[in-house]
């Protein structure tokens, strides 16, 4: 699979779960055909690339706009 669809298919992930740190965006994508480094890279990537979006506090990885979905809150 290409850099692109990695890309995609880590940041769909980490939407999903709204945070967590590289290896849990990882075990939770299991079965994948990427390495715990392929998606690590990838999340800082995304960090460095989608600042408005992204952000890594400390090992874990964070989206931003999840609050869009809380309901009730």
């Amino acid at each position: 699979m290409d850099d692109r669809t990695r890309y995609e298919t880590v940041k769909s992930r980490l939407r999903a779960m709204g945070e967590g740190t590289a290896q849990q965006v990882h075990g939770s994508m299991e079965p994948t055909p990427y390495s715990a480094r392929e998606v690590e890279n990838t999340l800082a990537e995304m960090a460095l690339a989608e600042q408005d979006e992204f952000q890594k506090a400390g090992d874990v990885y964070r989206w931003k706009k999840h609050y869009r979905f809380r309901i009730g809150a």
